[in-house]
């Protein structure tokens, strides 16, 4: 189970949006510029009876569900890259290489619908419990 620490900052319509902490060894780092780990993110989730803005709550994602994004998210284009190139292979290498770009894009264009029609709920990670206001690790007072 993948967790992550953050505070609610808006309660709307059954949902809440809990913007995550930033891992103090992120302010530290050399990668930091290029990394969006050490950036502030939010996630939007389905709010429990009680959440209220300013409360931290822990969010948990099982792995079978992250697996699964990634498979979406990494392999679907790769595969959709491969059976490009290899539908067009036939017709030399400049065939290929186009079949392989256009797979890939087609590949980029259906990993947004897909994720968000097909596995919404699946990707969407729960608020597992809520915790007294304090102070996160990274957060400003």
């Amino acid at each position: 189970m993948l967790e992550a620490r953050g505070r609610v900052v808006e309660v709307r319509d059954g949902t809440a949006e809990v913007r995550l902490a930033v891992a103090s060894s992120c302010h530290g780092c050399r990668a930091q510029g290029v990394c969006s780990s050490g950036r502030e993110q939010s996630v939007r989730i389905a709010a429990a009876d009680g959440l209220a803005v300013g409360d931290v709550v822990s969010l948990a994602l099982g792995e079978a569900q992250f697996s699964l994004g990634v498979a979406i998210g990494y392999l679907m284009p790769a595969l959709t890259l491969l059976l490009g190139a290899v539908l067009l292979s036939f017709a030399g290498d400049a065939a290929a290489a186009l079949g392989a770009a256009v797979g890939l894009a087609v590949g980029l264009l259906l990993v947004r619908p897909l994720s968000r029609r097909l596995l919404a709920d699946r990707l969407r990670p729960a608020a597992i419990i809520t915790c007294q206001p304090q102070s996160l690790p990274g957060e400003h007072p």
